[in-house]
This record gives structure tokens, sequence and C-alpha cells, in this order.
């Protein structure tokens, strides 16, 4: 019995030539504390709604330029596809809390 090949996720590099790793430390952005600490408040034991494999999940899942955006934008990306999946959040009052935030700062 022969197994089927599988398309490899953007996120399986091995066997592949990757490039340099930037292993220099970097000071986080204050837009990186906070993804940093809603990414704790969604782990916590009283929340528990971004578990590591569901985040895993949805960050291998990312489409290739999601993927390739950047380490912090990807975890944005799975917190936000979390609060819908579990019906937290709907994408409509993602994108309307989004506009409404955007024409404050004048970012329309």
């Amino acid at each position: 019995m022969t197994q089927s090949k599988q398309a490899r996720g953007v996120h399986d590099l091995g066997g592949t030539e990757a490039g340099p790793i930037d292993r220099d430390e970097h000071p986080m952005t204050f837009r990186q504390r906070r993804i940093d600490a809603l990414s704790m408040l969604l782990r916590d034991g009283k929340r528990r709604m971004l578990r590591a494999d569901v985040n895993r999940r949805l960050i291998e899942t990312l489409p290739e330029e999601r993927y390739h955006g950047g380490y912090y934008p990807r975890w944005v990306d799975a917190m936000r596809a979390a609060l819908v999946e579990q019906g937290v959040l709907s994408e409509a009052e993602i994108a309307a809390k989004l506009a409404e935030v955007k024409q404050r700062y004048g970012k329309a």
C-alpha cells in the first residue's frame, strides 16, 4: 500500500533551504508586548480560549502571505480566528471595531 503525498503547509520547511536565522535579541515594541499580553490572557486558566494546539493549527493554516507577514501578526491572526471560531466575536464585530478605531486615529 502506498501513501499519497500531501501538499506541504507553508510552515513545513523540512529539508528546504530557508536562509539565515537572525539570532540577535531585539527589544519588544509596545505593540508586541500588547499582543503577548493578549495571548497570555486568552491562554490563562480562567479563559482557556487559545490552547497551544489551537494556536498552532490556526497559524499553520494561514494563507502564505499572512504566514510570512511576521511573527506577531501571525499571533494576531490566530487570536482573531480562535475568537471567531469559538463564537466570542463575529468577523462583522471585529471589522466594525477596526473601522471605528481607524476612524478615531485618522487612518480610514
